[in-house]
């Protein structure tokens, strides 16, 4: 269709049509932003097709590039002026590079001619956002737009998949001549990279590893859902009988629902026993502690990687096999062996199953006692909240993580049935994301509920455009947990500054703010109300806003801070921290070692001797821990 409208009656080529038409070419069907000198491209792409999505903030937009991104595992392009507008892209592109969001951002630059002379809305893209890209180029040579976009493209997907930033001066939109364009090809879909299959030998030793070993456990990432390897991963669990572990945007690549699922909220006891871990498509880095005691274990336990490119393997993880290969290929290559290996036989791991169905019962059974314990306060407590949502929601909707504490919650309360059904903030951890992600969202899967669950804090960043969403009648379900507070814990409060306020408007009416501009809105104080508010909001086929009163006061609500003031704690000494600011820190001893390793990965090396006093754990017991979890706690 787009093709036949560039074939007739074409206008003259310029540098700007050049990069539309390529974006046309190469499979982009939606794009996201606010216009400005960009217009050149944008115009010429619109009408050859693309549907636009215009945005109130341009931060919004990149989050809604990031959110498409990831569910169509194809590249989120996003668009900016010059200057201001280009700038308010640097959260999104931080969380995209953190988050592994495949995103092209189009930013429309001042002439060259104007470089250095105080031209109206200077800026210089590609150097303000090489530290949240893969690369980043000023395309200067217009016979070369076509060549660096569809680079780009491809690029952008390629593992691990992230930003780019192409900046575009207005002479080079506006160039114009016979040549055409060099060193370019059509790919009429969106471009890819080759593949690896990885290294036969050791996959076959693998394959020996998981057939001999007695309690293996499997933990898949990001890689997994980038390779689209959901089938092979749940074929292998089950040919295996194999307890697995699904992360990040993986989550729900095993769906939580089946009898194979090791959720991540009890998965330390069965990594504590397992044998061989091996990690399939797996990032190191905090979220995941860099496979380090005391949650990831040393003592008699076999670890083997696989993951989609050799840079992408964590080398101070000792390990029998390092794997460099597409994760869905080296599966399918361990599945046919292993299958012809066992040939009519099958698997007996009933006693290592039975530890796992027990994990996945007190996981639930931990849920449901919280739940009891926290019913029915005024102001509603956020496990209430996160467990009605869990319950309200469609087992195909698309589940937004925004407010910092909130998520934590929500967390444990979803049970993912598909990969990519669950769309975080990623390591970067930026706030006021899902307003624009949800937009994303709503585009990628049309038709489908799209809930979005954020603070008060995030609704002062990004709520108009919500306005957005009313504009295009995406369905999108915001539901604000209003604690009227930034960070919304008294850990953070008057606890420990009492002379400083936190604090935001009180209950403030975000419901009524949108209603008047034409979606729907609930207010909803008490526990008896949110089903009813929720399911009038899905009901509605509008934008809802559902503003939820939380509470915030309890200590609770701490364990979102507490890696961040374990090192604070450790400056002000024991003499400063009363029983006031204790209380937050009272936790389990594993806990307590979690706290230590979150200061020393810091840079702060804490005495085991003041987090025990600062817990109110046993030293003793804590290094007996540290002993049993191979974490080295110096004397």
């Amino acid at each position: 269709m787009r093709e036949d409208r560039m074939a007739e009656n074409e206008p003259r080529l310029t540098g700007g049509r050049a990069v539309a038409r390529t974006l046309v070419e190469n499979g982009v069907e939606h794009m996201f932003g606010i216009h400005g000198y960009i217009n050149n491209v944008l115009e010429e792409a619109f009408r050859l097709g693309i549907k636009n999505i215009h945005f109130r903030h341009e931060q919004s937009a990149g989050f809604a590039a990031d959110a498409y991104g990831r569910i169509k595992r194809k590249t989120g392009v996003c668009y900016a002026s010059s200057s201001g507008g280009m700038s308010n892209y640097l959260a999104p592109l931080s969380q995209g590079i953190g988050a592994l969001s495949p995103m092209l951002l189009l930013v429309g630059q001042h002439g060259t001619a104007g470089d250095h002379l105080d031209i109206l809305q200077e800026g210089y893209a590609a150097e303000c956002f090489r530290p949240v890209t893969k690369w980043t180029k000023r395309l200067v040579d217009w016979e070369l737009n076509s060549f660096w976009t569809q680079k780009a493209l491809r690029e952008t997907c390629g593992y691990p998949p992230g930003p780019i930033c192409l900046e575009i001066p207005v002479n080079n939109q506006w160039r114009f001549g016979p040549e055409g364009q060099r060193k370019y090809i059509p790919e009429h879909g969106q471009p890819r990279l080759p593949l690896s299959s990885g290294d036969p030998k050791e996959i076959e030793k693998l394959a020996e590893l998981l057939l001999a070993s007695k309690r293996p456990v499997i933990v898949a990432g990001d890689g997994v859902y980038w390779s689209d390897a959901a089938d092979e991963l749940l074929a292998l669990a089950t040919l295996l009988q194999v307890p697995t572990n699904t992360r990040r945007t993986a989550r729900g690549a095993v769906s939580e629902l089946s009898p194979l699922a090791l959720p991540s909220s009890t998965r330390g006891a069965l990594l504590r026993e397992a044998d061989l871990i091996l990690l399939v498509g797996m990032r190191a880095g905090e979220l995941e502690s860099w496979f380090e005691a005391p949650d990831w274990p040393r003592k008699a336990v076999k670890y083997a990687q696989v993951n989609e490119v050799a840079g992408e393997l964590w080398y101070p993880l000792p390990s029998e096999v390092m794997i460099a290969g597409s994760s869905k290929l080296v599966l399918q290559s361990l599945l046919a062996i292993c299958a012809e290996e066992l040939g009519s036989r099958t698997v007996d791991r009933t006693d290592w199953i039975a530890k796992l169905h027990g994990a996945q019962r007190r996981s639930i059974e931990k849920r449901a006692e919280l739940r009891k314990k926290f019913a029915n306060h005024t102001p509603i407590h956020t496990y209430e909240l996160t467990d009605v949502i869990a319950k309200m929601i469609d087992d195909d909707a698309t589940v937004i993580y925004d407010s910092y504490s909130g998520s934590l919650y929500l967390t444990d309360a979803l049970r993912a049935r598909f990969a990519g059904q669950i769309l975080d903030a990623g390591p970067r951890v930026a706030l006021g994301q899902g307003i624009g992600m949800s937009i994303g969202a709503a585009v990628a899967r049309p038709g489908k509920q799209v809930v979005t669950l954020v603070g008060d804090g995030g609704m002062g960043i990004a709520a108009p455009d919500i306005e957005t969403m009313i504009h295009y009648g995406f369905p999108c379900v915001v539901i604000v947990l209003n604690n009227s507070s930034w960070g919304g814990n008294s850990l953070m409060g008057e606890d420990i500054h009492p002379n400083i306020d936190w604090s935001v408007g009180k209950n403030n009416r975000w419901d009524l703010a949108f209603q008047a501009l034409g979606a729907h809105g609930e207010f909803v104080e008490r526990s008896e109300d949110l089903e009813p508010a929720l399911r009038r909001a899905f009901a509605s086929g509008k934008p809802a806003v559902v503003n939820v009163i939380a509470d915030c006061d309890g200590v609770e609500y701490s364990q979102a801070w507490l890696r961040l003031k374990s090192g604070d704690m450790y400056s002000r000494g024991l003499s400063e921290i009363g029983p006031e600011i204790r209380q937050h820190f009272a936790v389990s001893a594993l806990n307590a070692l979690r706290i230590r390793k979150a200061a020393e990965d810091n840079g702060t090396h804490i005495p085991l001797s003041f987090i025990a006093e600062l817990t109110g754990n046993d030293e003793a017991k804590l290094r007996d821990l540290a002993e049993q979890s191979s974490y080295i706690v110096p004397e």
